[in-house]
């Protein structure tokens, strides 16, 4: 039963389903692979329907991937662009302070725009060339990658999020992801654990630590990173 409501807590947490169960974040975490599961296998569906219909491999791209923008909310997405805005400050020593004041700004600035500009063609293009499957093996590993940088690194603030989200165990999560990972699109195992590692660093060297928003970047650069492994094996 309390499975459950983690599944629920997840899902309700990390798409726009409204399933959702109030509860410690932290708990729930060990479901991000599954949710990433669930996504990655409706986008893979929205994919192999466009291309059905017709579509040619790119545009069957761009469509499954929004449908999987519109599957999330954005979260994600909004995430990304958050945290590019924060890179982007350099204000002396109070710079991660006033990085950290920019990225809860809902305001979207010039390189929150670049970043979604730039990583979002590129999920999609991508996308159409490894393949439906390859959207699976994404999405399970950047929801993995996420529940690894909750544990491993400390949050950034003392509220928001990132501080209420409580204890994580990355066990769970990391026993789902690579066995997952490695059965649907084991090239981009070790590209996605490089890119997760990469991310949370400059998150926790910039900020201080993870914060919302640098998880969804997070789980951003992990999903190209891996949609590029496969595409260019």
């Amino acid at each position: 039963m309390r499975a459950f409501d983690n599944m629920r807590q997840a899902f309700g947490f990390l798409t726009v389903l409204p399933v959702g169960r109030p509860g410690p974040l932290g708990e729930a975490a060990w479901c991000f692979p599954l949710v990433g599961l669930a996504v990655g296998s409706a986008v893979a569906l929205v994919f192999l329907a466009a291309r059905g219909a017709g579509l040619p491999p790119e545009l069957a791209g761009f469509v499954a991937v929004g449908a999987g923008v519109a599957l999330t909310g954005g979260l994600h997405e909004d995430g990304l662009a958050d945290t590019a805005d924060a890179l982007g400050v350099h204000d002396g020593v109070r710079g991660s302070q006033r990085a950290l004041e920019v990225m809860r700004d809902s305001r979207i600035g010039a390189f929150g725009v670049l970043a979604l500009a730039l990583t979002l063609p590129m999920r999609a293009l991508a996308l159409a060339t490894a393949g439906p499957v390859a959207a699976l093996a994404a999405h399970v590993l950047s929801r993995g990658a996420m529940t690894g940088v909750m544990a491993w690194t400390p949050p950034a603030r003392s509220d928001g999020l990132a501080a209420e989200a409580g204890p994580t165990s990355a066990v769970g999560a990391l026993l789902l992801t690579v066995g997952l990972g490695l059965l649907l699109g084991w090239p981009a195992v070790p590209t996605a654990a490089l890119a997760a590692f990469l991310t949370a660093w400059l998150a926790t060297r910039r900020f201080g630590g993870h914060t919302g928003d640098t998880l969804g970047a997070g789980q951003q650069i992990t999903e190209l990173a891996a949609l590029l492994a496969l595409a260019a094996k």
